[in-house]
């Protein structure tokens, strides 16, 4: 079976049962496909349906996003897609709900490998839309950001501590797909390589050597040192994380009053961790050196306000354990996170067009020592130097004491 064919057997399985979970005032119904979109994780198709509401007695539009694992077999192996698609479908049915701040889901269906679908209002049509850039956006967008990413740590506290029982049942659920100790060692070497690229900066400008010493010890091991030992949940400030929570899963809406709305996408490398995974994948990921200096007590204050506001609102006790200083512990204990990933992915969310370099490996154009070199080199000194300036940031916050 073509492409295409497989394509047009698996929308008309689909679309029906999406339909069907519209409602019982949506009659008449018809449906038009635009041309799929493929990214790194999925192939994204971009839905009008065109309805009669038989309550309002009037034609109706809705736009949908129909998401679905890519084809190609080495990629989903690689990147776990099953378990990613696991995740998000988990997070849609058993923890998203339809008045909160998400796109709403109107339809999921777990077929691994290829099969999965998860469909959802395309946003976009509500006046949602991408921030002016992946990296280095204003102040008042990270601001947005980091109070929504706040009350989504709120919200999972207060299931924590009033429906632990569903809770728990959620986070037993989810599936590891990306630090785990079983991952093969190829995937290991992509993170390890990229780790040092700061502190090779460092050495050639002549900067302390026991500092690069110890922090190229350190980091040649960063998978198991930094990764995987941050991602493990600890008490009592564990919670579901976003996981992957950058400017590229985040798109925002300006309401009349000027006031920037966020809303989260992307719910596949959900976990159960502490906020430091979310915070410091941000904050290394979408802000300028210059904003996070400048700003940094600012960001985790204004973080810490959202989550107790709604933690308060909610009833919920003991609120000690969710003090500011518990917050700010857990972030200088595990902010290397965020910086190990900026290392190997903060090109691209500049722009290097790492993407292509990597569609070759998976080709067998390129080889993957080939790609972590070039990978490594992408962006130049200009890169090389950001990276550099974050990590001696990290020890000027007393992120590094236990390295040091």
């Amino acid at each position: 079976m073509s492409g295409e064919e497989d394509f047009q057997s698996w929308i008309k399985e689909v679309m029906p049962k999406v339909i069907e979970n519209l409602g019982s005032n949506v009659e008449e119904a018809r449906y038009e496909v635009s041309k799929p979109s493929d990214f790194i994780m999925s192939t994204m198709y971009y839905v009008c349906v065109k309805f009669k509401n038989k309550n309002e007695g009037q034609n109706e539009e809705l736009s949908l996003v129909l998401k679905r694992p890519i084809q190609a077999e080495l990629m989903r192996e690689m990147c776990y897609l099953d378990s990613q698609f696991h995740n998000e479908i988990l997070f849609y049915r058993n923890y998203f709900k339809p008045d909160e701040n998400f796109p709403r889901c109107f339809y999921t269906d777990e077929k691994p490998p290829t099969d999965s679908v998860i469909a959802l209002e395309n946003i976009i049509k509500r006046g949602y839309c991408p921030p002016p850039s992946t990296y280095d956006v204003p102040l008042e967008y990270i601001l947005a950001a980091i109070r929504e990413i706040g009350w989504f740590h709120a919200k999972g506290y207060i299931m924590k501590e009033q429906q632990s029982d569903k809770f728990f049942d959620i986070v037993q659920q989810l599936q590891e797909n990306r630090y785990s100790t079983q991952w093969n060692e190829s995937e290991k070497l992509y993170i390890n390589f990229a780790a040092n690229r700061a502190v090779e900066y460092l050495r050639e400008q002549g900067y302390d050597t026991i500092f690069c010493d110890k922090m190229d010890a350190f980091l040649s091991k960063a998978y198991d040192t930094v990764m995987v030992k941050t991602a493990e949940p600890k008490e009592p400030l564990a919670v579901l994380c976003h996981g992957d929570f950058t400017l590229n899963n985040i798109l925002f809406k300006t309401e009349d009053d000027g006031q920037l709305r966020p809303m989260l996408i992307d719910f596949a490398l959900t976990r159960y961790s502490t906020p430091v995974v979310d915070l410091s994948t941000f904050l290394y990921l979408s802000c300028s050196n210059e904003i996070r200096k400048d700003n940094f007590f600012d960001i985790i204050r204004a973080y810490h306000d959202t989550l107790k506001k709604y933690l308060l609102d909610a009833g919920v006790q003991n609120m000690d354990k969710y003090s500011y200083d518990a917050f700010l512990d857990d972030f200088k204990r595990g902010a290397l996170f965020g910086f190990i990933i900026a290392s190997f992915f903060l090109t691209t969310l500049m722009g290097c067009d790492s993407k292509a370099m990597f569609d070759k490996v998976i080709t067998g154009e390129m080889s993957q020592m080939d790609y972590l070199i070039q990978n490594k080199q992408s962006g130049g000194e200009k890169v090389s130097k950001i990276l550099a300036d974050m990590l001696l940031q990290l020890k000027d916050l007393g992120c590094l004491k236990h390295i040091l």
